[in-house]
């Protein structure tokens, strides 16, 4: 029965060690990738005085900046190995249509990183919180949609499909993740509705390839 279930957890180790992959050789096949970032900046929401105000609100408000950060170092890691564990241990029939919609969001992620890019509002703006340095595993371009919100939104969306009391925690966790990217001027606002839109895609194109399989 262990075993079966560790088993059941391989098919999301290839998909997350497959974005890290991607991540590690962006900087050779990314090298095309158009920076958008003048045009996105016309959009509203997008202003100086808007991400300072919001990010100085939120560092001002000491327990709510701990919790939004708290919640925003486990969102990427947590969107993802607690669902997986969740579905493992309780939806294990479930638990292969979720890895299978995290490697659509992934590609629909890779494919648009490769296509264009734009950079972080703490990256554009000086604003008053400290951020920790890019690395190979947060590339600075991948920002638009956000990779943080679209595995959440992933996962609050599989879910709140099981209709199970248990999974009341997880589903509160996954839907401040996006908030908390936005908050602390990690995403821009349209960050998440864009992550929100490749969830949604991730999901529907799941279902669609389900219910063609067994036509």
């Amino acid at each position: 029965m262990v075993r079966e279930k560790l088993r059941r957890l391989v098919p999301f180790i290839i998909v997350y060690i497959s974005w890290y992959a991607y991540a590690l050789v962006y900087p050779y096949i990314g090298r095309w990738s158009v920076d958008i970032l003048p045009h996105f900046l016309k959009l509203p929401l997008t202003s100086y005085h808007f991400e300072y105000s919001l990010v100085s609100w939120t560092v001002s408000h000491r327990a709510f900046h701990a919790f939004m950060r708290a919640i925003y170092r486990a969102g990427f890691a947590g969107s993802f190995w607690l669902l997986a564990l969740y579905f493992v241990l309780t939806q294990q029939e479930k638990a292969r249509r979720l890895a299978t919609r995290f490697a659509l969001g992934f590609g629909i992620l890779a494919i648009s990183f490769l296509i264009f890019h734009v950079h972080a509002p703490h990256v554009v703006y000086v604003l008053p919180e400290r951020y920790a340095p890019n690395d190979w595993t947060a590339r600075p371009e991948f920002v638009f949609p956000s990779p943080h919100c679209t595995l959440a939104f992933i996962g609050l969306f599989s879910v709140l499909e099981t209709k199970r009391k248990d999974a009341i925690p997880l589903a509160i966790f996954l839907a401040l993740v996006p908030p908390s990217t936005v908050f602390l001027g990690e995403h821009w606002v349209w960050d998440a509705v864009a992550g929100l839109l490749v969830a949604l895609a991730a999901v529907e194109i799941e279902k669609d390839g389900r219910k063609l399989f067994k036509a």
